[in-house]
């Protein structure tokens, strides 16, 4: 029988993969995997999210650990925080793209 992790644990999973359940965050998220950093200005130019939208994902995102912010004078620089947020995001890509194709 498989060793299970606390129920604390699994909400914890659950509220981390909830922000990949929203189609714009995961937008950002394919800019940011680039490693590059972007400014909410440049984030919004290239996704066509609202400033406002935007600005709202990208706390919520920053919460939850998924990207950090870096403040240089007055812009705000983003980029995803773990590496391997973006080997997972690749991972579920690839499931969706053979999904798709069926």
């Amino acid at each position: 029988m498989p060793d299970l992790k606390s129920d604390d644990y699994y909400e914890a999973h659950a509220d981390f993969c909830s922000i990949c359940g929203n189609a714009n965050r995961l937008k950002v998220l394919d800019v940011l995997k680039s490693g590059e950093s972007y400014t909410v200005s440049e984030l919004t130019a290239t996704t066509g999210i609202t400033q406002s939208t935007l600005s709202q994902h990208l706390k919520l995102m920053r919460d939850r650990g998924m990207v950090s912010r870096t403040k240089e004078g007055v812009n705000n620089y983003y980029r995803i925080k773990d590496e391997r947020i973006v080997e997972g995001m690749l991972t579920i890509r690839q499931v969706v793209e053979e999904q798709i194709e069926e």
